[in-house]
């Protein structure tokens, strides 16, 4: 049981801090017009938005016209708090320490942060002030030699940044380079110190970094050339985690002209805690919250669960960009399910990370944390505002999807991009559930609502034999150029020991659909050991 060790609690950072320099604040309420607009829904015009005698700057006021997800997390080092306080959270500290964090927050899951991007076609002559995170740095090492390299194929690739405005090259540039590296898994991104720039693993993370080098056949310096340096992984089209992924993204965007900073977030409770998970059922009143939540949770359970990724200053604004998506929203089914943003910086070099990666070692592990994550949530609740219009439904039209082929992951026709590193694959099986239809105009987040509320149990019924319980989970591949939504089922391995061989057994959904269903169609069958 994780225990609350902190005596008192003292205001360090002002919420009313404006999150973003430059921001106006008209009615000098304390809040930008931008975040008076786009994220707590008050009228940029008018201190006091309600006329109850209250400024809208006031730290409960501004969340009346909208929902939130209040929470106080407990946090190790490393932190920044000087830019928590963003275009998606407030944040007041409530304790700090150099090791530890005891902050309070406030998330704005509907905000509308990503209809205000709007593009600067005169971008390529940066403002003073972003000039700093266009500077190569100890892991974002792009030089001259790399920079023409990159620029020359962009142009080989039909990507021209002297017609393109700010929002089209990040969001081009991105997926370009994604495509262009192929990913690897390695994790030796938070086993690192840097000492006056120099890279050095942390000798509690020496064992950590033997195995990753044993499994690749590298040394140590060819490993971090495919996962810690920029420079590096361009060179050899490889990158990793999304640590990795987040440097190698910075150092090409940096090398294209456009200021890239990283951020690192953190789900708002630990899916480890089982006192933390049962809040969501019981203190998110948001049916569609609740959902993402729960599911995100069941996924994240028992593992080290944070996310690193980049923001681009597009249109005289800093924004996040996920991969190759701008306009990262903190609700995402497929990324934590509510993030909290905890840290950022310009390059990995300065960031401290390793501090997590010795996350066991801290004095108060045990007493605050217990699990595998350097983070605990202490309290958690949501709000509906008084003038709140945030309507209590899901966020999809899509409520039902229809089940028309069943097949093994195994395939050999199976789309090459459908795969992953299973577990038990000797023991368990394996399955891929084709569900017909086209994507609905929310695209991949409506299917992400679908799967974090939908029922995921099935049966595989053949006359005589006994039912096959198949569970649905890991989640699905869509891309809509190709009719492809795959969905994975796993089948226990004392299950998948008593199907037998040659006899065709038909799929059928175990839930009853009160707000998302499937259909299976008729006839949807598989056989085990016959093509």
């Amino acid at each position: 049981m994780k225990i609350l060790v902190f005596a008192a609690w003292t205001l360090a950072l002002s919420p009313n801090d404006l999150p973003q320099a430059g921001d106006v604040d008209s009615d000098r309420d304390g809040l930008s017009d931008f975040a008076e607009v786009h994220k707590y829904f008050t009228d940029p015009k008018k201190a006091d938005s309600d006329g109850d005698g209250l400024s809208d700057g006031d730290w409960n006021e501004r969340r009346e016209y909208s929902y939130s997800v209040r929470a106080v997390i407990d946090l190790m080092a490393p932190f920044d708090v000087a830019s928590m306080n963003d275009d998606y959270q407030d944040v007041r500290v409530l304790e700090q320490r150099p090791d530890l964090l005891e902050f309070e927050v406030v998330v704005y899951p509907f905000n509308t942060v990503s209809e205000a991007i709007a593009p600067d076609k005169g971008w390529r002559k940066p403002a003073q002030e972003s000039k700093e995170f266009l500077a190569p740095g100890v892991c974002c090492n792009w030089d001259k030699p790399m920079q023409a390299q990159l620029l020359e194929e962009l142009k080989a690739a039909g990507i021209d940044l002297a017609k393109l405005d700010d929002v089209e090259a990040a969001s081009k540039v991105s997926k370009w380079l994604l495509e262009r590296a192929s990913y690897e898994d390695g994790f030796t991104t938070f086993c690192v110190g840097f000492d006056r720039g120099a890279p050095k693993v942390d000798p509690l993370q020496q064992s950590s970094v033997d195995e990753t080098l044993k499994k690749s056949g590298r040394t140590l310096s060819e490993q971090w050339e495919r996962e810690l340096f920029g420079a590096g992984m361009f060179a050899n089209k490889t990158r990793g985690s999304c640590t990795s992924s987040a440097i190698y993204l910075s150092t090409g965007l940096k090398a294209a002209g456009i200021p890239t900073r990283t951020v690192v977030c953190v789900p708002v409770v630990d899916s480890s805690d089982d006192r933390e998970v049962a809040w969501i059922n019981s203190r998110i009143s948001h049916k569609a919250v609740r959902r993402i939540l729960a599911k995100s949770a069941a996924e994240q359970r028992g593992s080290w669960t944070s996310h690193t990724f980049n923001e681009v200053f597009v249109g005289d604004r800093w924004r996040r960009l996920n991969y190759s998506k701008l306009g990262q929203n903190v609700l995402d089914a497929e990324f934590l399910g509510l993030m909290v943003h905890v840290h950022t910086f310009k390059d990995h070099g300065e960031a401290g990370l390793v501090g997590w990666g010795n996350r066991l070692a801290h004095p108060m592990h045990d007493a605050l944390f217990g699990g595998p994550n350097p983070y605990s949530c202490v309290s958690l609740s949501d709000c509906f505002g008084a003038h709140s219009k945030i309507a209590n439904e899901p966020l999809t039209s899509l409520r039902e999807l229809t089940i028309s082929k069943l097949y093994w992951f195994d395939d050999p026709h199976k789309d090459p991009v459908v795969t992953m590193k299973l577990d038990e694959p000797e023991g368990a099986g394996h399955l891929l559930a084709h569900v017909d239809g086209d994507f609905p105009k929310e695209g991949k987040s409506a299917y992400s609502e679908f799967y974090a509320g939908v029922e995921k149990s099935f049966v595989l019924r053949a006359f005589g034999q006994r039912d096959i319980p198949v569970t649905a989970t890991r989640g699905f591949w869509l891309d809509s150029n190709k009719d492809m939504k795959e969905f994975y089922l796993r089948i226990e391995p004392a299950d998948f020991a008593a199907i037998v061989k040659g006899v065709e057994y038909e799929l059928s959904w175990l839930g009853k659909g009160e707000d998302f269903k499937w259909k299976v169609r008729p006839a949807t069958t598989i056989r085990y050991g016959v093509r």
